[in-house]
């Protein structure tokens, strides 16, 4: 492709080349760069592109973009633009001849409920008959199929390391969606792909906001950054709704009143909930506007998934998707993957939470599940990510849950013992606690305890299929822990 034609939207600065000269492949990955590919030079968190600048034209590079003006020295083809994130979203989307322009992008973001959202909307889109697709945490899907990403990515940097796939990821993707005749995409539009412009490219058509608390401090050092991040979604989208119960959510619905829509479930909004009934085996409630009412009946459990639900709900009535479609929708949904899901009909669950707002809300509602029955938590936290929140998981875990396993989750760069600590200082000391370095270990420990009066929740990996220490990442899937803890009578 021309390089002009890439150049569409881009904030350019300075250059010293011909536009007219041809760019096989973008990337920002030096060592991918072959002949008469374009290097953009990215500044990471922990590595600086401009570093492997040399590294790309030795491979074959015709062409540096770059942000740092120190690094465009007069011997070497570049071009100086604002922000070289901005351009390589921007590029590759021109790449594919922008793939969303004749779709509908709806981008979820939020601390919490992002993936239960987007698949509550899939689901429901999915039933009024329309192509429909899916980039979650969990997986990418058109329809009921899973993305053939050959050529893209390896499966598991898509499925499992980000809930936003990076530039060169995305755009392929949407290019594949675009091939396949989508007419409806559903983004996780997480903080950190908002903040680092890979949505640049992208059509927002509509936003959605489910909550915001404390998380990825280490990224993003305070809780105005974190928010402004996700503001960011909302200033890109023709409209959106949000959940303003969260005090976040009402600083965008204040901020942005001209394009959003309000929901609530305490208050009365543009969308709001009454009558909300959770069951052991379902939840029940009514979602209320000025024109209408609806039953709604869903099989995923919790009182959070009621907010999921309601703003995916909600979404769809702002695209004018019929109720019936709606209803079924949300009766298609039987359970989403490491979101309150439950172990072949034992009491025990495996579920995502791994912030202290989301362990809160899932203890609580195992408990409304569960009356009366003994709570057991399974829990660490993630190591090289943020600190200040092991204490107050421990603290809140003590409160809703009768007997606590302390392991690890991910423990990264750091010793587990030592983020086990760091857990330790919130539990209360009279909340009976035992600490179990190794997972596995633990989990088979756990199952021990769960008869009928009691109940065990896996928190921290939810959909995960991985467990990352310091020899690397390696498959670890508590499914399995639990059918090899449940078999040959150990348990």
């Amino acid at each position: 492709m021309k390089l002009k034609q890439l150049l569409i939207d881009v904030n350019i600065f300075d250059l010293n080349v011909n536009l007219d000269i041809e760019i096989v492949k973008i990337t920002s990955d030096s060592r991918k760069i072959e002949d008469n590919n374009a290097f953009v030079a990215i500044q990471g968190e922990n590595r600086d592109g401009n570093l492997y600048i040399n590294d790309a034209l030795k491979n074959g590079a015709n062409l540096i973009i770059t942000d740092k003006k120190e690094a465009c020295k007069i011997d070497i083809p570049y071009i100086l633009v604002e922000n070289a994130r901005s351009t390589l979203s921007i590029m590759m989307s021109n790449y594919y001849n922008n793939p969303t322009k004749n779709m509908k992008v709806i981008g979820v973001t939020g601390t919490n409920g992002k993936t239960s959202t987007a698949y509550f909307l899939y689901e429901i889109l999915k039933a009024a008959n329309k192509r429909v697709g899916l980039i979650s945490t969990i997986e990418c899907r058109i329809n009921d199929e899973l993305i053939d990403l050959d050529g893209g990515s390896e499966v598991v940097d898509i499925h499992s390391a980000m809930t936003t796939p990076d530039a060169e990821k995305l755009y392929y993707i949407l290019n594949i969606m675009k091939k396949n005749e989508i007419e409806y995409v559903i983004i996780e539009a997480s903080s950190h792909a908002l903040k680092q412009s890979k949505l640049d490219g992208t059509h927002i058509d509509f936003g959605i906001f489910t909550n915001l608390s404390s998380e990825h401090q280490d990224y993003h050092k305070n809780m105005q950054d974190y928010f402004e991040s996700k503001e960011i979604l909302f200033e890109k989208s023709k409209s959106g709704i949000v959940n303003v119960d969260d005090k976040y959510g009402k600083i965008l619905f204040d901020k942005y009143r001209n394009k959003l829509f309000s929901y609530s479930c305490n208050q009365i909004a543009d969308y709001y909930t009454e009558n909300v009934v959770l069951e052991a085996d379902k939840s029940k409630f009514l979602l209320k506007s000025k024109e209408e009412s609806i039953v709604i009946e869903t099989s995923i459990l919790g009182e959070f998934s009621v907010y999921n639900c309601s703003l995916a709900i909600s979404c769809a009535k702002l695209l004018d998707i019929e109720n019936k479609a709606i209803i079924n929708g949300i009766k298609n949904l039987k359970r989403i993957k490491g979101r309150l899901e439950r172990y072949k009909n034992k009491n025990i669950y495996i579920d995502y939470a791994h912030t202290p707002k989301a362990t809160k809300m899932v203890l609580k509602s195992i408990k409304s599940i569960h009356k009366n029955k003994l709570l057991i938590a399974l829990f660490g936290c993630g190591g090289d990510r943020d600190k200040a929140k092991r204490a107050e998981i421990g603290k809140i875990c003590s409160k809703y849950a009768d007997i606590l396993i302390i392991t690890s989750d991910n423990a990264r760069n750091e010793e587990p013992i030592s983020i086990i600590k760091d857990i330790v200082k919130g539990v209360d000391k009279n909340r009976t606690h035992m600490i179990i370095p190794n997972r596995k270990d633990a989990i088979f420990y756990a199952t021990k305890l769960v008869n009928n009066n009691s109940v065990l929740v896996l928190l921290g990996k939810g959909h995960e299929t991985y467990e990352i220490n310091k020899n690397g990442k390696h498959f670890f899937d508590e499914r399995e822990v639990l059918n090899e803890a449940f078999s040959n009578g150990k348990n």
